[in-house]
């Protein structure tokens, strides 16, 4: 009988769901996935070592298009202890710790006066013994709605060649409808 309640009681808390995961940073990732939810038109630019091509009034599929948005994401938790909290009131701003070295530098948001977003801005670089990436993001918002976005940066193989450098930026026309 004893055995009989112990495998019931493990039955039910392995059943139970776990909570979910703790957020130690603005949940970026959540509100990412709002803004992606539906898809929008955009005149995309795009530069890549000095050569410009735009397209015009072209539909995103934005989980591609912001992915390196969505992995700019600190909620992670080896990095729970890694980040600095420079926060103030309208402005959320996180830095890398001086000795820890993990691929976003440093994540800011400042606040509208509901609270909403109005822009994100991240610093992203990492380097090895093959080669050095340095990015910069940027995402404007009007009224919670994205408006602008604009990724930039630079990658090279060390010892091996310049630099390329590239730009990608996006001007939402309007959000598609479906018929």
């Amino acid at each position: 009988m004893i055995r009989l309640s112990i495998l019931l009681f493990l039955t039910f808390v392995a059943c139970t769901s776990s909570p979910e995961p703790a957020t130690h940073f603005y949940d970026w990732e959540k509100e990412l996935n709002r803004r992606s939810s539906s898809p929008l038109s955009v005149k995309k630019t795009v530069i890549l070592d000095g050569t410009t091509e735009v397209i015009d009034s072209v539909q995103v599929d934005l989980a591609k298009e912001w992915a390196l948005f969505n992995e700019a994401d600190l909620n992670k938790p080896a990095y729970a202890l890694s980040y600095e909290d420079r926060s103030t009131p309208g402005l959320i701003r996180y830095s890398l710790k001086k000795g820890d070295d993990l691929p976003v530098r440093s994540f800011m948001v400042t606040l509208d006066s509901l609270g909403r977003p109005a822009s994100v801005e991240f610093d992203i670089s990492s380097e090895n013994l093959i080669y050095v990436t340095s990015k910069k993001l940027s995402m404007h918002l009007v009224a919670g709605r994205v408006v602008s976005y604009t990724i930039s940066g630079s990658q090279a193989l060390r010892w091996f060649s310049s630099p390329t450098r590239y730009t990608v930026s996006g001007v939402v026309l309007r959000a598609v409808t479906s018929r």
